[in-house]
């Protein structure tokens, strides 16, 4: 988890120096992989039962374009 983690750091780091309109949706993806690794790894549910992991999950997913929208300021297409 550990080397997930600081592998997708240093590739927030590089796309930190893309042009602003491509960046910020895809450091919000990446924020949310993070995300979603510490909670499945140091908050158990990776090994709770899979219907826990799958709701919070897909909470996840669905917050995703709302984000996006949150940041960017206008709806994606």
């Amino acid at each position: 988890v550990l080397l997930a983690l600081v592998i997708l750091t240093a590739i927030e780091v590089g796309v930190s120096y893309l042009p602003e309109g491509i960046k910020i949706p895809i450091l919000i993806v990446i924020a949310v992989a993070k995300a979603a690794l510490v909670v499945l790894w140091f908050m158990h549910l990776k090994f709770d039962k899979r219907l826990g992991a799958l709701v919070f999950l897909l909470g996840l997913v669905l917050i995703i374009p709302e984000l996006i929208f949150l940041v960017v300021g206008q709806p994606l297409h």
